[in-house]
């Protein structure tokens, strides 16, 4: 197998870790939310505030026109799409329904690729869980099915391009559309979506307090998040450990068969 294989595995194989976190992290923000457009406003809002700096003037125009939403019930993933839309700087010809979505909200004033990404991501995880009490689209079966040409992105941020400039050797880039293009030549919607789990373990095994990203099991970082398992510390932190020493392995697996 090829460095990104061997990755793709490694996160394949651990996918419940992470499944785990995120909903958590979705039932605290949206379990309270009384029908569907709050469950989207809290969504958006969640998905919003992880950029490091985020653009408050920019945002509180969107939030003002998510205010005037007038859905009676839950929205279809098209009609959400083309709200959104309005807001839009785009107007992108894509057919495809996620990567349509992710192109309309990535051009909204105070979003970008990155976070349009995330909320994408979100989304389809959501309505393809058992969970029917976070959905918020009236046709979640959208979520479980991609048409042939659809695209779900990687949102790449600081965790993820320092885990690609640990593995430069196999020419991801450092950008987000270097690095989705590199994944998307290779990989499929539902496989996007497994990739979407190197954030998790590149979150746990960086620390960001210094001038450049340093690599290591970051316990601080594991016990200030309340969505964290705590009784699985020792566990993840093994799994953190595993992670790093396969990212090294393949860095010099691959420096050798090229020097050869």
């Amino acid at each position: 197998m090829n460095t990104l294989q061997n990755l793709y595995a490694f996160l394949e194989a651990n996918r419940a870790w992470n499944r785990a976190f995120q909903f958590r992290e979705y039932r605290r923000h949206l379990s309270d939310c009384a029908d569907a457009k709050a469950r989207i406003t809290a969504l958006l809002h969640m998905v919003a505030h992880t950029q490091s700096a985020p653009k408050l003037g920019s945002l509180a125009e969107f939030w003002k026109h998510l205010e005037k939403a007038n859905w009676k019930s839950a929205p279809s993933l098209t009609e959400l799409t083309e709200f959104i839309q309005q807001k839009s700087r785009l107007v992108t010809l894509s057919k495809t329904p996620w990567d349509r979505l992710f192109r309309a909200l990535s051009t909204v004033p105070g979003w970008g690729p990155k976070t349009a990404a995330l909320f994408v991501k979100c989304a389809i995880q959501l309505h393809r869980s058992k969970h029917t009490e976070l959905h918020f689209l009236s046709d979640p079966h959208s979520a479980r099915r991609f048409a042939p040409t659809d695209r779900v992105y990687l949102p790449v941020d600081a965790v993820i391009k320092r885990i690609s400039l640990e593995l430069s050797v196999v020419g991801l880039g450092e950008t987000f559309d270097s690095i989705n293009d590199k994944l998307h030549a290779q990989y499929s919607p539902d496989q996007m979506l497994v990739w979407d789990d190197l954030w998790f373990w590149g979150f746990f095994t960086q620390n960001s307090s210094k001038a450049n990203r340093s690599l290591g099991w970051n316990e601080a970082r594991f016990w200030g998040l309340l969505s964290t398992s705590k009784k699985d510390a020792k566990r993840v932190e093994q799994k953190c450990v595993e992670f790093l020493m396969l990212l090294e392995a393949l860095k010099t697996h691959h420096k050798l068969r090229t020097s050869s």
